[in-house]
């Protein structure tokens, strides 16, 4: 049979570093976890007789794969908190005999000692969402477009201007020739009693209302987009 194993902190994220083969979970990020298991009377940290030190087990190290494999999926930690119930069961809290309140002789010390336990707690969770704010900013990071450098931006220019060129003389050839094809009645003007010419007018706003009218069109068909 296999003796229970136990690990204090630091032993135990390297533990759990090695069961999900991720080198960068931070030893704050992992006591964070526990640190408000325990605050939310949800599950309890066995301590070590002689130092009160924390010492985690098996069943501790299920619970952190558990807790990081739910963040990894987006769970917020008051919904991971309520699911554990529903993946194993939590050690309960050692129950604690009520002992009569002894008489303080020093009361400011008694605030001391509760400020600086206070600052404590606040600093602790302070690190924890720290690095969880750090952790998703750097995800934050890698979803973001990669930059140009300046000579990928002169290179785009470059194509976008002779692509706009390309569809300006297509156009230009397709609308010369639509207007070739159209009756003498259409593009030609009288001149005196005998003699028409191309109405250049009426040409000039012809070209340039098919131009305006198609542009898009050529461009989509250029681009290989659907029209």
């Amino acid at each position: 049979m296999n003796e229970p194993k136990y690990w204090k902190i630091s032993d135990f994220v390297e533990e759990l570093r090695k069961n999900l083969d991720i080198p960068n979970i931070h030893i704050n990020t992992v006591d964070g976890w526990f640190k408000r298991l325990e605050n939310d009377r949800i599950h309890y940290i066995n301590r070590t007789v002689e130092t009160n030190e924390k010492i985690y087990d098996e069943l501790d190290l299920k619970i952190a794969i558990f807790i990081k494999k739910r963040r990894e999926e987006k769970w917020a930690l008051g919904a991971i908190s309520r699911e554990l119930n529903n993946f194993t069961s939590l050690r309960s809290f050692p129950h604690i005999e009520e002992k009569p309140t002894p008489y303080v002789d020093n009361i400011e010390a008694l605030k001391n000692q509760i400020t600086a336990e206070v600052q404590k707690t606040f600093a602790e969770l302070a690190a924890t969402q720290m690095e969880e704010l750090k952790n998703q900013y750097n995800q934050l990071l890698t979803t973001l477009p990669k930059q140009q450098s300046p000579e990928e931006q002169r290179t785009k220019r470059f194509e976008e201007l002779m692509l706009q060129k390309k569809i300006e003389r297509k156009l230009e050839e397709d609308a010369e020739k639509i207007w070739s094809e159209l009756p003498e009645t259409e593009r030609l003007k009288k001149v005196g009693f005998f003699k028409k010419e191309v109405d250049l007018e009426k040409k000039s706003q012809f070209m340039r209302n098919y131009k305006n009218d198609h542009f898009e069109s050529y461009l989509k068909t250029e681009m290989g987009l659907e029209i």
